[in-house]
Order: structure tokens, then C-alpha cells, then sequence
């Protein structure tokens, strides 16, 4: 009797995780979540649909490790070099700048997070929870930043850092939401670079 082997339960040789979130994150931002087949994530990095539940749960699990994913990946970054940029005026232009390219892409355009918030019922709360300590997070971050500034005598004391931050904050979105709704990057950057002045108010 001939023995059939069986195939090994573990994840397969050479999967990579991140580069399947990597492909989760694309798929989710461009389609959302109903329009995301999971075949179609797990045959982009060579593995089953089983394998791939193995190794990030369920779908909607699979949606909250794409959005952390797509923190990490696109917001982080933007963040680092936001604090490491010594002239606030530079610093604020080229974070702008930053979001409008992330938001006019042609395949994918406007905010993973904010489209992943919207969406899919059976974690949206969980999504929704991880969205909004993330945009407080980066408002608060931008109030530090602003407020070191006005310490230093190089912005004006008003209006005040945190109101500063939320506004960038909320300014930042917009633009995602039009670049979503197919407004033009050369639309998009001109409407960005006017908004620092407003952010930055006067500068000493």
C-alpha cells in the first residue's frame, strides 16, 4: 500500500509575513474590506488561504494587522522625519507634502485607516478604537513639537500647540478625503503648502 505524504500543517517555506500584509495593506486600501478576497492576498505571496489564516487569524483580523501594518509603514516614517527636520516651516511643508502623494495614488488613494474605520462591522469597533488613539497620538505629537518651537521664540504663542496639532491633524485628513475622491495631486500640494501658514500662524 502506497504511503501518502501528508502536507505539513506550518507555515510554508519562504513565507514572508510582512510582505503578505505588505499586499493585504494594498488590496484593503485600494477595494476596502468587501471587495478583498483573501485567495487573491494568499495567491500574491505563493501560499494558501488556509496558511494564511494560520498565520494572522480571520479576516477582519487580517484587516487590523494591515492597518497597524500601514501605520508603521507609511505613517511612521512621515512622523520620523517630521521630528528629525530642524526648521519647523520645512518640517510641516514636507509632511504635507508626504500625505498628498500618499493620498493620489492613482490605484489606491486617500487614508487605509480612515477607509478600514468605516467599514467592516464585526471589528470596526476594534478598528475605530486603533484609528482614533493613532490620530490623537500624531496630534499630540505635533503639539509637542509645535510648542518646543514657541519655547524657542521661532512661533508665536497663538494659536496654542495643541490646537495647532489637531488643526494639521484634521487638515491632513481632508486632503486624504479629496485625494480619495479624485481631486489632483497638483491640486492637492497647492491647497497643502497654503495651509502652513495657517498652521505655523505667525512666525517670530
Amino acid at each position: 500500500m502506497d504511503t501518502v505524504e501528508k502536507r505539513p500543517r506550518g507555515r510554508p517555506k519562504g513565507f514572508i509575513p510582512d510582505e503578505a500584509l505588505d499586499r493585504a495593506v494594498e488590496m484593503f486600501w485600494q477595494d476596502g474590506y468587501e471587495g478583498v478576497d483573501v485567495d487573491r492576498i494568499a495567491r500574491s505571496v505563493n501560499v494558501t488561504k488556509p496558511a494564511l489564516y494560520r498565520a494572522f487569524g480571520d479576516k477582519s483580523t487580517l484587516l487590523l494587522k494591515a492597518v497597524e501594518r500601514y501605520s508603521q509603514t507609511y505613517v511612521a516614517p512621515r512622523m520620523a522625519a517630521f521630528q528629525a527636520e530642524p526648521d519647523i516651516h520645512k518640517a510641516v511643508t514636507a509632511f504635507c507634502e508626504a500625505t498628498v502623494d500618499a493620498a493620489s495614488h492613482d490605484a489606491r488613494g486617500g487614508c487605509m485607516m480612515a477607509a478600514a474605520a468605516s467599514g467592516e462591522p464585526e471589528r470596526v469597533t476594534e478598528i475605530r478604537s486603533y484609528v482614533a488613539r493613532g490620530l490623537t497620538a500624531t496630534a499630540d505629537l505635533f503639539a509637542k513639537r509645535f510648542e518646543k518651537e514657541m519655547r524657542a521664540g521661532r512661533l508665536s504663542r497663538t494659536p496654542s500647540a495643541k490646537v495647532r496639532g489637531r488643526l494639521l491633524v484634521d487638515l491632513l485628513q481632508g486632503l486624504q478625503l479629496r485625494g480619495k475622491v479624485g481631486i489632483s495631486r497638483e491640486q492637492l500640494l497647492q491647497e497643502a503648502r497654503s495651509y502652513v501658514p495657517l498652521i505655523l500662524g505667525k512666525q517670530m
